[in-house]
């Protein structure tokens, strides 16, 4: 066998290896911290009935976190169950420290697991850090009224970072400095995992002559036609 079909065997194996591989441990250590929760008051407990210093069952801290989460829904969602939460709720928003970080906290898992919003709307271009560099970012929401005092027609722009996209930005600019991109979020979220080696197949819009990119702005006119909107602000402008 070749030097040459060796490398390319190894690089075909490597292809298929090191995504399976990557998977199994994302999903090792999520599995460990999630059973660990619970595990590591359940285990020695288990442990002193079973006249041992621990006995640990792999998976059962995860199951009874399972259970204990589906049991607090379903009291939630009864009318006695309700009624503690709201006063849950309240307590903790009339306690000063607390207040702000259960608000936002309850505001941010309200909006990432609800049925009826999604945290980022459309993948978009706005430029970052200085003028003439672009970077990706997702939609977030239309700002507040008391940003929009100072910015007309601002928006809030999550540009996150390479290759842990987990962490980045928030930007405010105005709706007509961003350039709507064909992506999905998954597909961003490749490309930016991949520090921009891997790129979707349909990653950008190509109906100008330059193609490569597509967009929306005052500068360079529309590219395409149905503009997105976001609470009442258009993100681009359509064709005519």
């Amino acid at each position: 066998m070749k030097r040459g079909s060796i490398r390319r065997h190894l690089i075909a194996g490597l292809i298929v290896i090191a995504p399976m591989t990557a998977t199994v441990v994302v999903l090792w250590w999520i599995f460990q911290v999630l059973d660990g929760l619970l595990g590591r008051f359940l285990y020695p407990a288990l442990g002193g009935m079973l006249g041992r210093e621990t006995f640990i069952i792999p998976g059962l801290g995860l199951l009874v976190l399972f259970l204990l989460l589906v049991a607090i829904g379903f009291a939630a969602q009864r009318a006695i169950g309700s009624r503690i939460v709201a006063w849950w709720h309240a307590t903790l928003e009339s306690i000063p420290l607390t207040r702000r970080i259960y608000t936002a906290a309850n505001r941010i898992v309200r909006t990432v697991f609800g049925t009826d919003a999604r945290p980022f709307k459309q993948v978009v271009l706005v430029e970052y850090p200085s003028p003439g560099r672009w970077a990706i970012g997702f939609l977030s929401a239309a700002a507040p009224p008391v940003i929009q005092r100072h910015v007309t027609g601002a928006v809030s722009v999550f540009v996150p970072t390479t290759p842990n996209p987990t962490t980045g930005f928030l930007i405010i600019v105005p709706i007509e400095h961003i350039r709507e991109v064909d992506m999905t979020v998954d597909e961003a979220f490749t490309y930016i995992l991949s520090a921009g080696s891997v790129s979707p197949d349909e990653a950008l819009r190509s109906n100008s002559a330059a193609g490569g990119m597509a967009v929306r702005s005052p500068e360079a006119g529309s590219t395409a036609t149905g503009a997105s909107r976001i609470d009442g602000h258009s993100t681009g402008t359509p064709a005519p």
